[in-house]
């Protein structure tokens, strides 16, 4: 991990995804979880969480793994329609 900040936002995710994923399919949770970040979070925090996915070092559960990858797809559209 690169930094204090980004082992915080990771952990955060992970904290979203055990808050919004219970009760839901996975898909359903990533999909909601995704769209949390993409509504809360600044550009900045998003792109260093999309970044800390490279890294085998980082612990994302499960399910925050796969919003998080969500979200790197989104932003990867979004970077693409520009």
């Amino acid at each position: 991990m690169s930094n204090n900040n980004d082992a915080n936002l990771v952990r955060m995710t992970n904290q979203i995804a055990t808050n919004l994923g219970s009760g839901r399919d996975e898909e359903a949770a990533a999909a909601a979880i995704c769209r949390h970040l993409e509504t809360f979070w600044a550009r900045s925090m998003k792109q260093r969480l999309v970044a800390s996915l490279a890294l085998e070092s980082v612990e994302f559960s499960p399910l925050a793994r796969r919003a998080a990858t969500l979200l790197a797809t989104r932003l990867s559209e979004q970077q693409v329609s520009r």
